[in-house]
């Protein structure tokens, strides 16, 4: 998996759910190893759904040629 931010890799970790008081419950989310970016299942699902492709593709290409010119 990557990263949708930066298109780093993603690794899978568990985390303590502190709203239960870390009572033994983990949620499992993916982190990534280049931005620090977390997503977990409630971030995506809103990603899903608000989401919009254009200016997230229009943003990246400009990243890429700002990171190439320097």
């Amino acid at each position: 998996m990557t990263c949708q931010r930066c298109d780093g890799l993603m690794v899978q970790e568990q985390y303590d759910d502190i709203e239960l008081g870390s009572a033994g419950y983990a949620v499992s989310a993916w982190r990534c190893l280049n931005c620090g970016a977390i997503v977990d299942h409630v971030i995506a699902t809103h990603r899903q759904a608000t989401h919009n492709t254009k200016p997230d593709l229009l943003c990246r290409q400009r990243l890429k040629k700002l990171v190439m010119a320097t």
